[in-house]
C-alpha cells in the first residue's frame, strides 16, 4: 500500500454479494480522510457495512505493541474509526459491523479487545474448554477454512436473537482478537457468545437503532436461512424499516 502504483483498496465479493442477495445495492467506499468526502457519503448512503481485515493498530485502546505485519494500513485504520465514530454520533443510519467491523465498533467508542484469545482469554466458566476461533489454530486440519463451526448462544429478545428466529446459532470462526467484556464500548451490550465467553455480539442499547456488530462471518454462511436474515434485516432497516 506504500508504493502509489500498487495501492489497491480492496473488499471481499462475499460482502457485496451478501447485501446484494438481500436486496440492497452494495457500494464500496474507499478509504479517504476528508471528512467532508465521508459527510457526503454519510448524507446519500441508508446503511454502511463495517467489513474486516486485520488487526486495528491496539495503541487506540490502549493495548501493548503487535507485530506490524499484523496490522491494518494506518490510512485504513484512522479512516474506519472516523467513518464509525461519524456513523454513531452523527447519523442514526443502520450499521452493521462483521468480524473486524464488530471490534471497529466497540474501540470506536472507547471499548477495547482481547488482542490474543489463545494466549490471552480463559473462560469464566473453569468447565468450559478455549475453542479454536482462529483459523490459523486449524490450518492444516480437516477443520480449516469455512468447515469449522461452533455454537452461539444468544441473548432471548435481543436484535440477533429477533433476527435468527432462535437462541442459539452454528457458526464459522475466523478472528484471533474480540471485544473485551469488560470494555464493550460506549453504548454497547454484549448479546450472543460462544462457549468459551467470547463475546459474539453487541447491539446499540440506547435506542431502537438498527446497529449490531457480530464477531462470525454470515456473508460465508448466507446458504443458511438464519444467516441471511442477517443481511435481510440490515437492507430492511436501510430502508427505513425496524
Amino acid at each position: 500500500m506504500n508504493d502509489p502504483l500498487k495501492a489497491k483498496a480492496l473488499c471481499h465479493l462475499k460482502y457485496i454479494d451478501a447485501v446484494a442477495g438481500a436486496g440492497g445495492v452494495p457500494i464500496v467506499i474507499p478509504p479517504c480522510l476528508d471528512r467532508e468526502l465521508i459527510a457526503s457519503a454519510l448524507d446519500v448512503l441508508d446503511g454502511f457495512c463495517l467489513i474486516g481485515g486485520p488487526d486495528y493498530i491496539p495503541a487506540q485502546y490502549g493495548g501493548h505493541p503487535q507485530p506490524a505485519e499484523d496490522l491494518m494500513h494506518e490510512r485504513r485504520h484512522d479512516f474506519d474509526l472516523l467513518l464509525a465514530e461519524m456513523l454513531l454520533e452523527k447519523t442514526q443510519k443502520p450499521v452493521l459491523g462483521i468480524c473486524g467491523g464488530h471490534q471497529l465498533l466497540c474501540i470506536s467508542r472507547g471499548g477495547a479487545l482481547i488482542q490474543d484469545l489463545r494466549s490471552e482469554w480463559s473462560p469464566p466458566s473453569k468447565a468450559a474448554c478455549t475453542l479454536q476461533h482462529s483459523d490459523g489454530e486449524r490450518a492444516d486440519t480437516p477443520l480449516a477454512g469455512n468447515v469449522y463451526r461452533h455454537e452461539v448462544k444468544l441473548q432471548p429478545g435481543s436484535r440477533i436473537a429477533k433476527i435468527a428466529g432462535a437462541e442459539k446459532l452454528m457458526t464459522n470462526s475466523y478472528h484471533h482478537q474480540a471485544a473485551r467484556p469488560d470494555r464493550l464500548g460506549s453504548g454497547f451490550v454484549a448479546t450472543a457468545w460462544a462457549p468459551d465467553g467470547v463475546v459474539e455480539a453487541i447491539e446499540w442499547n440506547q435506542s431502537d437503532r438498527f446497529v449490531l456488530g457480530i464477531q462470525w462471518h454470515p456473508e460465508r454462511l448466507t446458504d443458511l436461512r438464519e444467516q441471511r436474515a442477517i443481511f435481510e434485516s440490515f437492507v430492511a432497516a436501510a430502508g427505513g424499516e425496524r
